[in-house]
């Protein structure tokens, strides 16, 4: 018994029916079987492609002619590892297609057992003779190679969810996945561009890169390829999304014919009759008669007014008049612009548009400039003094932040100063530890001293037996001197930090000393 072929093999039974009247059945049984879901149909090829609900992939399914005219072959392919419920799926699909002949044409299958999956032990199936039925053979002479009725909205159904997702085993397709990044990106690009008013050209290339990609990324998830189908379709959905928006944007920013023509609607309206101006500082102007336009606004110091329909000689003619009405100081002067003082300090603006024939004039008196002047000097030294009181501010907040800074770092230092402390502490109760719990400053003033004491007696002793000669004298005084020091050094230490261990220490070593001491006397 030879070992199955891991890689699927396309299966093969043989029918005696004739090709079409196969087909018609196969497709017949997808339509309404359960256990099948007709993805695609070839009715040239006579292939079909169809899922299962608890398998990945897909599998194909092909009639053939067979040895003779009168039979016919169907060939199947399944999913690569789709492994043994795929091979127990063709042999129920074999099964399904025999019944399905018997019930609706009349064939006499062929005794032929063949190999399903290249595994030998599969059976095939033999299909009986049975009473002769037409409705495969009339459905063919009527142009319907597909069930109506149920079976043919089951198909439509399969085939439109089939272009939405897939069965495709394996890993993720990279370009779906890049699809849908690209068409995230454009659609934020869109919600911006509400904003920003992109060019159309701009949102016509994003859109053309997003497209391509989709187009790549649906045909490398078509059947038998890898899977994402669903985030194509995602990122189909969201591309058309953006370029809406996108387009919207775009053509919110677009200048249109009224916005376009907006100052020759302002240049032109209110062109009615007005009466020149005569109080106040207006009286300073010659008058021009029978004037249209309109008065933008009129005060006893200052005033301002737009004329209609004037010419470029009746505004040299104005100038000429405004000249001899004493405003000459100061000037300023062009084609289209006058602008001067008179003695009083008044001032006059005429501003002349060629194209619309309009003339604007402004004048002002010297207390209202004067009132401006003090206005925008004052303003000045108000945002001066802001100003300064904003700098006073930051370098308040600067030398806070530095005092702050160096505040943190003392902290720090002390912070670094205790720990120094604290591990000086742990190292002398370490030594003390280690000399059997007496502090090493005392140990080495009481060993100090009794090396000293044990010195001062061997010469006692010697001087007392030598009978104190007077050549010992000087020697004896010197004694004498350094045995005070010792005994003031002792003396000195701070007994009131001493622990119980050196307090224990000095009196042992005090003992040992006097013991000496009175060895010699």
């Amino acid at each position: 018994m030879s070992t199955p072929n891991p890689t699927p093999q396309p299966g093969r039974q043989t029918y005696m029916a004739p090709v079409a009247d196969v087909y018609a059945a196969m497709v017949q049984m997808l339509g309404f079987n359960a256990s099948f879901d007709l993805v695609h149909q070839d009715e040239q090829s006579h292939a079909v492609t169809f899922s299962a609900p608890n398998l990945n992939g897909l599998f194909t399914a092909k009639v053939v002619p067979g040895e003779t005219a009168a039979s016919s072959a169907v060939e199947m392919t399944a999913p690569m590892d789709a492994g043994e419920p795929a091979q127990q799926l063709v042999v129920k699909f074999y099964k399904d297609l025999g019944d399905q002949l018997m019930a609706q044409t009349a064939v006499q299958a062929t005794s032929a057992q063949t190999t399903v999956m290249s595994a030998p032990t599969q059976q095939t199936e033999v299909v009986p003779p049975v009473p002769a039925a037409n409705t495969a053979h009339d459905a063919s002479h009527d142009g319907q190679n597909t069930p109506a009725g149920p079976g043919n909205h089951r198909a439509s159904k399969n085939t439109f969810m089939a272009m939405l997702t897939d069965n495709n085993p394996g890993k993720t397709s990279t370009m779906a996945v890049a699809a849908l990044v690209v068409a995230v990106v454009f659609l934020i690009f869109g919600f911006v561009a509400l904003g920003t008013y992109p060019p159309i050209s701009l949102c016509i290339i994003f859109a053309v890169i997003a497209a391509a990609l989709c187009a790549v990324a649906y045909l490398k998830t078509q059947p038998g390829k890898k899977h994402g189908r669903i985030l194509t379709v995602i990122a189909i959905g969201v591309t058309v999304v953006a370029l809406a928006l996108s387009l919207i944007g775009a053509a919110g920013g677009r200048p249109s014919s009224s916005s376009s023509t907006s100052e020759d609607a302002t240049s032109t309206e209110s062109c009615d009759t007005v009466t020149f101006p005569r109080d106040g500082i207006s009286a300073k102007l010659p008058v021009i008669d029978n004037t249209k336009g309109n008065i933008y606004y009129e005060y006893s110091d200052h005033m301002a007014m737009r004329i209609c329909d004037i010419s470029p000689e009746e505004f040299n003619d104005y100038m000429e008049k405004l000249k001899k009405a004493g405003f000459t100081a100061d000037y300023e002067k062009s084609s289209v612009h006058y602008q001067a003082k008179n003695n009083d300090g008044d001032e006059v603006r005429l501003q002349y548009s060629e194209s619309y024939e309009q003339l604007t004039i402004r004048i002002e008196s010297a207390s209202y400039i004067k009132e401006e002047e003090e206005a925008d000097d004052e303003a000045a030294a108000k945002k001066a003094e802001e100003e300064t009181a904003k700098q006073a501010e930051e370098q308040k907040q600067a030398e806070e932040q530095k005092k702050a800074e160096e505040e943190r770092k003392r902290q720090e230092e002390e912070q670094k100063r205790i720990q120094e402390e604290e591990a000086k502490k742990q190292q002398e109760a370490q030594n003390q530890a280690q000399s059997g719990g007496v502090t090493p400053a005392v140990k080495e003033a009481m060993d100090s001293y009794e090396s000293f004491m044990n010195k001062y007696c061997d010469f006692m002793e010697k001087y007392t037996a030598d009978g104190a000669p007077t050549s010992m004298l000087s020697d004896y005084l010197k004694m004498m001197s350094e045995y005070s020091e010792t005994t003031k050094k002792l003396d000195d230490m701070d007994q009131s930090t001493w622990t119980d261990a050196d307090m224990q220490y000095y009196l042992e070593v005090m003992n040992r000393v006097n013991q000496r001491l009175a060895s010699v006397s």
